[in-house]
């Protein structure tokens, strides 16, 4: 995909996003973020540093249009880009990553994917709920509204992959 492939996609994530978290009320207990499914799915050779300018550009772009505290999804994003190539290598198979387009749910299986997802997600719910929390002292509080938010957006980044980007399902 070319840097315009890359741009349109970007902006229909945080369009997404954007949707889904401003105008559809979810209730104190659960936050809905899509985006990472962008910065997840990044072609394998992708440079860290390249990763890194999505990923804090991505948060910023979404902490700005979600009129949530700037900088809070922008420090998810990077904490959970920083992990993003270690957990990728830990679900794929040795010399699988030379080959992939990306890492999405065709190259690496429902289980292997669902596994990827859902441990970039419990960092980047983490972080965010260690970032608005400001410290640990109130993380156990968090804790429920953490866990509702990491089953829905696995559910959701499942469906959004599935339905958009693994094509031939049979």
């Amino acid at each position: 995909m070319g840097r315009s492939g890359n741009i349109i996609l970007f902006i229909s994530f945080v369009i997404t996003q954007i949707v889904l978290s401003s105008l559809i009320d979810f209730g104190p207990l659960l936050f809905i973020s899509v985006y990472p499914l962008f910065l997840l799915t990044r072609p394998a050779n992708t440079s860290l540093n390249s990763l890194l300018l999505w990923a804090f550009a991505m948060g910023m772009v979404v902490d700005y249009f979600t009129n949530s505290i700037m900088g809070i999804n922008s420090a998810a994003a990077l904490v959970m880009t920083l992990f993003q190539v270690r957990i990728l290598r830990l679900v794929s198979r040795k010399g699988e990553l030379d080959t992939q387009s990306r890492p999405g749910l065709r190259e690496l299986g429902l289980i292997r994917f669902g596994v990827y997802i859902l441990s970039a997600l419990l960092i980047h719910h983490t972080a965010i709920s260690l970032a608005e929390s400001f410290g640990v002292t109130h993380f156990i509080y968090n804790l429920p509204r953490m866990l509702i938010s990491l089953f829905v957006n696995t559910l959701i980044i499942l469906l959004i992959e599935f339905g958009l980007f693994y094509k031939n399902w049979r």
